[in-house]
């Protein structure tokens, strides 16, 4: 997207600012969580994070940003087992009009991520938008950093990686799926991209793991890709026909808040899914009764 083009999709969202400002309402927490719906991928993404106050609330001027999609697997964007790189670029717009500093956009894939950060089309978006976008092939002391995770109940520790851990803002950019493993990827799996960890045995006790490692590092936002939600056959899906259209955005300043949004979205109670039922018990966030908004674009 051309700068031109970016500031045509934002004049209406800044119209609102501007009024906003010239006549002051009566200060409200922003909601928790943020809903839009609609076709148009960027605009939703646009109106989502508005919803939940808008990207100033969570970058400031200077910022060092993380943005952290799922690029995890060897699969073109049409088939959903990653990010949509369209999501992924507005997101990395909204930090720089918001004058972050540096925007960094990084997965620890599970296949070859010189081939996974090409054929998602997630490293071509994030550099279009000017991020910084780093290759992480490797666990090593250049990269990682060891953090104790006081509360952790299968994790006590873990390495995590040192961008996120300088950075001034993690935002999670999942896509929204379905997981043989956890039973769905939201936000909260998405997570298992920051380590440096033996992943085989996170899976010996995958949905403490999960819960663990978000006690430990907390998303500062969450925006859920949620435009096609794979119904089944993932992570790595493989056919159109395991997707269903729901052109739908979460955004959310809780990860367990905007995965729980997430999880209605393929009828499940989000107390079903482990990892966000110990989520709910560990007080990363509420699975319910949390304040939202919803738009329609």
């Amino acid at each position: 997207m051309r700068r031109r083009d970016f500031l045509k999709v934002m004049a209406g969202s800044s119209l609102l600012f501007i009024t906003r400002k010239a006549f002051p309402l009566t200060a409200t927490a922003p909601p928790v969580v943020g809903v839009v719906r609609g076709a148009d991928v960027e605009r939703a993404v646009i109106k989502a994070v508005e919803l939940v106050g808008g990207i100033g609330r969570f970058v400031k001027p200077g910022a060092i940003v993380v943005v952290k999609p799922n690029i995890a697997w060897n699969v073109p964007p049409q088939l959903k087992a990653t990010t949509d790189p369209l999501v992924v670029r507005m997101v990395v717009h909204l930090c720089f009009q918001a004058r972050a500093a540096k925007v960094y956009v990084f997965d620890r894939t599970c296949s070859n991520p010189r081939l996974t950060y090409v054929t998602s089309g997630i490293a071509r978006a994030a550099r279009e938008a000017g991020a910084t976008v780093l290759e992480v092939d490797e666990v090593s002391a250049r990269l990682y950093q060891p953090i104790a995770i006081p509360g952790g109940v299968y994790l006590k520790e873990s390495l995590i990686n040192k961008r996120v851990l300088e950075a001034d803002a993690l935002i999670n950019v999942p896509v929204a799926k379905h997981h043989s493993s956890s039973l769905l990827t939201l936000g909260m799996k998405n997570m298992m991209g920051i380590t440096g960890d033996n992943r085989q045995k996170w899976h010996w006790q995958l949905h403490e793991a999960i819960s663990d490692i978000n006690l430990a590092v907390r998303s500062h936002l969450t925006v859920i890709d949620a435009t096609f939600i794979m119904l089944r056959s993932g992570p790595t899906g493989g056919s159109k026909d395991y997707l269903k259209k729901t052109d739908t955005i979460i955004a959310a300043s809780n990860v367990a808040s905007a995965d729980a949004e997430a999880a209605r979205l393929f009828g499940k109670a989000p107390e079903s899914i482990g990892y966000l039922a110990l989520a709910g018990q560990k007080g990363i966030g509420a699975l319910s009764g949390y304040s939202r908004e919803e738009a329609a674009l």
